[in-house]
């Protein structure tokens, strides 16, 4: 009796390891196996090779874009090519100053709007006007504030009036206005209730607010 138990026991052990070999055959566990699909994934490109290939294209960009630290012109002599290239990466050079006159850079800018803080044709107030105009006739770039334009540059007498000098006008407070002296005794700026005007130096309005000119340009 115990012995016919044993060989039960044995033949029960060795259905089990049977029924784990056989389970292992049928379903071998192999890398990339979707036991969900029941398929095998494609083998995706191991992360030795990708790092490989990331060198190489920085290499070859690195490569591509200026061999050994050339200069433009060793570039250009090797590949003429490149000469797009080149000047798409070169940073970019202010356009030179205007060498239009004041009054003819101004005329386009007469009948603009007055808007307090604007800065350009579709409104622009007295510092914002000048400010664009001396941008883009002397590449001078000014505060947008005329109180703050009357402190800098050289101090001038109405004598010395030249085309192109700052007019600055205001009351018993301080700087409120600027504008632009023209020839014959004129001068270009934004008004509050007419937008950019010329106007005579000897306005019945404007010649009792005269505070002085500046000039920013030797």
């Amino acid at each position: 009796m115990p012995c016919f138990w044993s060989f039960k026991k044995s033949l029960y052990l060795l259905f089990i390891l049977l029924s784990i070999y056989l389970q292992a055959c049928s379903f071998p566990i192999r890398t990339g196996y979707d036991r969900n699909t029941g398929d095998y994934k494609k083998l995706h490109t191991s992360s030795s090779n990708t790092k490989k290939k990331q060198v190489n294209t920085q290499d070859t960009q690195g490569s591509n874009t200026n061999p050994g630290n050339l200069t433009k012109e060793e570039i250009l002599r090797e590949d003429p090519s490149k000469t797009q290239t080149l000047v798409k990466n070169s940073p970019k050079t202010p356009p030179p100053p205007s060498k239009k006159s004041f009054e003819s850079i101004t005329k386009s800018w007469i009948g603009t709007r007055y808007k307090l803080g604007g800065s350009t044709k579709n409104g622009a107030d007295c510092s914002g006007f000048v400010m664009q105009i001396y941008k883009e006739k002397l590449q001078i770039s000014l505060p947008h504030n005329a109180a703050a334009m009357f402190k800098m540059g050289q101090s001038i007498s109405v004598k010395q009036l030249q085309e192109g000098d700052l007019v600055f006008f205001g009351n018993a407070w301080g700087i409120n206005h600027v504008g632009i002296y023209l020839s014959n005794s004129r001068f270009i700026h934004a008004s509050s209730s007419k937008g950019v005007i010329i106007t005579p130096m000897n306005d019945s309005y404007w010649k009792p607010k005269y505070k002085g000119a500046r000039r920013y340009t030797k």
